[in-house]
């Protein structure tokens, strides 16, 4: 199935869970209760509940019901799109939200995935004549896609007024020669990494060629560049406003290190050696343990051991020589072989061994027993640990100094911005 197809079900599950939830515009914004999906939005992933809330949906249970009869024999009344007049230039022109008298547009949210709804609309206005397509959508008339294009808005709208606050607030304090030059280095910037990236994305090999294409998905390179400016920006205004980060030293890595025992922690584990032979139709047990007899008298020859596995063997580690790599416990189906692999010694090849489907001989190459890596391994990611915990406290800080004054006004409803320290945090 089309892989835009695939990806339908997830988008259309998104408005069966508060779509609805679009209020009139706020007296006191900054202090609305998030609504649960986009209050959990950095905290989990929701693909597999919506895929799942998909299949399950029922049209007639739900009283979400298209003018379709009988889906499996496609049995139309009518075609509900015949009469749907596209309103996405207006509708994107509309705006969902404004900071400070800024505005964030529908368009500017939407920008991202004006291919994704364009191939949701056609596929639901096709469904009304195309039996496998009624089968595979749940939902298909205007008034569904329009409640899809809602909820998108609805679940990316936090992080735009977030970016617009930081981008506002950051504008605020530059002259207007400084707001120039931030200009022309975000317009550089953009130039020399998003151009190349979207000519190669596209297939196009000029700037014509680019906005033509872009032209055709819905979008434009202004639109796009807008978006970039407005996430660069975002993070530009975190690093110079928010607190300078501190120095992480030793006794911090050692610190964190012994709090946290239990995340470094590595069960045993062996790289290991094989030679199989495979009991096939054209090789009964019998012939298949003399190869395999055969290849380890040439191992005993001093043949290389890498000679041996390509003349002889016929296992999943032929392409790598016969070597595999660190393993734990409770990775093979053979599970006596795998006991056998976690006892033997080191650098000795095993006795013959039966498996269900095989014979084959192994060898240790290395082993590490139960245990906790040491701080010296460990303590570049401790590091980076540590500075997203403090670039976090950081981020915290500033929005928390920005979103008590700020004044935001949407049709849709919105989280408390003002974030609460987590436990344990400065």
């Amino acid at each position: 199935m089309h892989r835009a197809l695939l990806l339908l079900p997830i988008l259309l599950s998104c408005f069966l869970q508060g779509c609805n939830s679009l209020q009139k515009k706020h007296d006191h914004p900054v202090m609305i209760q998030a609504p649960q999906r986009v209050a959990q939005l950095d905290k989990e992933d929701p693909e597999d509940e919506d895929i799942a809330q998909a299949e399950a949906y029922d049209p007639k249970k739900h009283g979400e019901g298209t003018e379709i009869e009988q889906v499996g024999s496609m049995s139309l009344a009518k075609n509900p799109w015949d009469e749907w007049k596209d309103d996405t230039t207006i509708f994107n022109s509309q705006v969902a939200a404004t900071v400070n008298g800024a505005p964030i547009l529908n368009g500017d949210i939407l920008d991202p995935n004006t291919m994704k709804l364009k191939d949701i609309r056609e596929k639901m206005r096709a469904s009304y004549s195309d039996p496998a397509l009624a089968r595979a959508l749940p939902v298909r008339t205007p008034e569904d896609y329009e409640k899809i294009r809602y909820s998108i808005i609805q679940q990316e709208i936090p992080r735009y007024v977030m970016n617009k606050v930081l981008v506002e607030h950051l504008k605020a304090g530059l002259k207007p020669e400084q707001l120039k030059l931030m200009d022309g280095h975000i317009d550089e910037t953009f130039e020399k990494e998003m151009i190349p990236k979207l000519k190669k994305e596209l297939n196009v090999t000029n700037r014509t060629e680019l906005e033509l294409a872009l032209n055709k998905q819905g979008t434009s390179l202004q639109t796009v560049k807008d978006n970039f400016a407005l996430g660069r920006l975002a993070q530009e205004c975190v690093a110079i406003k928010s607190d300078k980060p501190e120095p992480i030293d030793r006794p911090d890595l050692r610190a964190y290190y012994q709090s946290h025992k239990d995340k470094f922690l590595v069960a045993a584990r062996v790289k290991w050696q094989q030679i199989q032979v495979s009991v096939t139709p054209e090789l009964n047990k019998t012939e298949a343990r003399e190869k395999l007899e055969q290849a380890i008298a040439e191992l005993k020859r001093g043949v290389p051991f890498e000679k041996v596995v390509q003349k002889y063997s016929d296992g999943p580690s032929v392409k790598n020589g016969g070597e595999w790599d660190w393993m734990e416990a409770g990775n093979l189906a053979d599970t006596k072989l795998e006991k056998k692999l976690f006892a033997m010694p080191l650098n000795q090849f095993s006795e013959i061994h039966e498996g269900p489907t095989s014979f084959c001989i192994v060898r240790i190459t290395a082993r590490e027993p139960d245990g906790r890596k040491p701080l010296g391994e460990v303590q570049d990611e401790i590091r980076e640990i540590l500075m997203n915990e403090q670039n976090e406290r950081r981020k915290n800080k500033l929005f928390k100094e920005l979103f008590t004054n700020v004044v935001i006004e949407s049709q849709y409803s919105l989280p408390n911005f003002i974030p609460e320290d987590k436990p344990g945090h400065k």
